[in-house]
């Protein structure tokens, strides 16, 4: 009987023994993966930038009105756009030309077929009779321009057509006088010239050139709310009024009269007007302190927008604010979402991220197989393991999305 005790006690202690074994197993393995798994975190060697903001800032929706001139006309045929869409003209340079409704392609091919007859008469009867070195020049300077417009026209010259125009013009006329002094008694060129002009008179009649009135922008889309959404009214616009460009009413006033047509509009170029509407009790704008301005749909764009004035209505704010910043990027915007505060935009990146060089604080930002270092400052540490960072220069290429090296 003592035997078969003994034996039950040994194979007990044998069964516990492997329950130990296997829990130690169990236990190392958990130890190894753990230790694996923080091994295979700690050689990361990349990050990716995330863009963030910090502060106060408060959300809503942002009305543009711009320093700008709408210019119409009535009875419009056609208009032969000369600048550019968006595009810096200065004063007295030529935006379009607009022909009315009188105006028809037969007139313009009578007036080159007399110019033929004309040009034909000069070939036939004076060039070839006359010895004239003086003439000869002004042909020669015709003729060259008119191979400049030529190589121009088929886009294999750089220069300026409208240019070109007037240069050209101006050689005709030049011409033109110097016969009519020269030969004063060939009756049938007189008659010919007579002719000639008629048919420019008319056709003047029906064209009217625009030019610019000042350096500028230009712009040839329009919305309707040029006339009341401008630098001359927003400072009347009330928070119904603003909403109501927001849905997108129709305009009050869209033209200066009635059957007028828009053309253009000019627009001065290094200010313009934010109009921001929000829904919040608590804040409390300052008049002339400045606030950054972020235009949400549109890259993040960020100005800088002085407090002009403000009213609050019911559960409505609208600040009003002037912003002394290129108008360009927001040329053809008339609304668009915005966060408004003292708020900074910069960039989240792992403390790791960050390295030292030439006493300059950075990280290195991978770019295929190059390695690109962008200086930064530090503004904050949102936490243990992240750095709140800013390019030390504005144009730098970090971005969100970017891919930056470990340390």
């Amino acid at each position: 009987m003592g035997t078969k005790k003994r034996k039950k006690k040994k194979r007990s202690n044998r069964v516990w023994m492997r329950v130990l074994v296997v829990l130690l197993i169990v236990v190392l393995a958990g130890v190894a993966v753990w230790q694996l798994r923080g091994m295979f975190a700690s050689n990361a060697s990349t990050a990716v930038v995330k863009e963030s903001t910090m502060g106060n800032y408060y959300n809503g929706t942002l009305v543009i009105a711009r320093n700008e001139s709408l210019y119409e006309t009535e009875n419009k045929a056609s208009v032969e756009f000369v600048a550019a869409e968006g595009s810096y003209v200065s004063r007295g340079s030529v935006i379009c030309k607009v022909y009315s409704a009188g105006y028809n392609q037969t007139e313009i091919n009578r007036l080159l077929n007399h110019r033929e007859q004309i040009r034909a008469y000069h070939v036939n009867q004076v060039f070839n009779t006359y010895v004239d070195a003086a003439l000869d020049n002004e042909n020669a300077e015709i003729t060259s321009l008119a191979q400049q417009v030529r190589t121009l026209v088929q886009k294999r010259g750089v220069g300026s057509l409208s240019n070109l125009e007037k240069q050209m013009d101006s050689a005709l006329r030049a011409r033109k006088s110097y016969l009519k002094q020269k030969y004063p008694d060939d009756q049938t060129l007189s008659e010919l010239y007579k002719v000639e002009n008629d048919h420019m008179k008319k056709i003047e009649s029906w064209t009217t050139t625009y030019t610019a009135p000042e350096d500028c922008l230009v712009s040839f889309y329009t919305d309707g709310y040029e006339n009341t959404v401008n630098a001359s009214t927003y400072a009347e616009l009330t928070p119904a009024a603003v909403r109501g460009v927001i849905r997108g009413a129709a305009p009050e006033q869209s033209t200066v009269s009635r059957g007028s047509d828009p053309i253009f509009r000019t627009v001065a170029e290094d200010e313009w007007y934010a109009l921001f509407l929000c829904q919040d009790r608590d804040w409390n704008p300052v008049v002339g302190e400045k606030y950054h301005v972020q235009l949400t749909d549109f890259s993040n764009y960020v100005v800088d927008g002085e407090v002009v004035s403000f009213t609050r209505i019911g559960g409505d704010l609208l600040l009003r604010m002037r912003v002394d910043q290129s108008v360009e990027p927001v040329l053809n915007i008339r609304t668009c979402a915005a966060s408004v505060g003292d708020f900074v935009t910069g960039f989240n990146v792992p403390m790791r991220a960050l390295y030292s060089m030439n006493d300059q604080i950075g990280v290195v930002m991978l770019d295929g197989s190059n390695q690109i270092f962008i200086g930064v400052t530090v503004i904050s540490y949102p936490d243990a393991d992240t750095a709140f960072v800013r390019p030390t220069l504005e144009n730098a290429p970090l971005a969100g999305g970017t891919t930056v090296r470990l340390f």
